[in-house]
């Protein structure tokens, strides 16, 4: 499983690239950095990024594969001993195969924040995925939810368009 997401990863790293490359320019007619520039060096450091990942997962496969050795999902021990240490459940601790439902559900929510966010706006639209996100996998802790929910979809709101004075997408109440 680690090997394909790795691998899907790398693919959606190219096609960033390769969609900033093609639909935005990378200078300005002065020879000034454009709007293309940002997700070509972004897109870059996520290529190789997602190379060295997907590269180290398919080695270690190969190796267990021609060993004959079925792979065993184990806890890095320092992280086991610190999260016991905190009072925390260490089965659940660096995910595994048991979490492919996770993965799916956080790809669909994702694709949900892509779709709406022309319709509803970048604000509005970070807000609604912070919130389904959290009360997805945060149930217990309500107050704290709305909070981040709405800090930090309002804190890259003012840093992008207020700060930086970058174009986000408008919805229907202007912001």
């Amino acid at each position: 499983m680690k090997k394909w997401f790795a691998a899907a990863l790398f693919v959606l790293a190219v096609g960033y690239t390769a969609y900033g490359l093609t639909t935005q320019s990378l200078f300005t007619s002065s020879g000034r950095p454009a709007a293309g520039f940002f997700p070509l060096v972004i897109g870059l450091l996520l290529i190789v990024s997602c190379a060295v990942n997907l590269w180290t997962d398919v080695r270690e496969w190969l190796s267990e594969h021609a060993a004959g050795i079925a792979h065993i999902h184990q806890v890095d021990t320092a992280s086991e001993g610190t999260a016991e240490a905190m009072g925390l459940d260490t089965e659940a601790l660096d995910g595994g195969p048991e979490f492919g439902r996770d993965v799916g559900i956080v790809f669909a929510y994702l694709c949900g924040f892509v779709a709406i966010l022309k319709i509803t706006g970048a604000l509005l639209a970070m807000i609604l995925f912070m919130l389904v996100f959290l009360f997805t996998f945060n149930r217990s802790h309500l107050v704290s939810n709305v909070i981040y929910s709405l800090a930090l979809p309002g804190f890259l709101y003012w840093l992008f368009k207020i700060l930086l004075n970058a174009s986000l997408p408008k919805g229907p109440l202007g912001f």
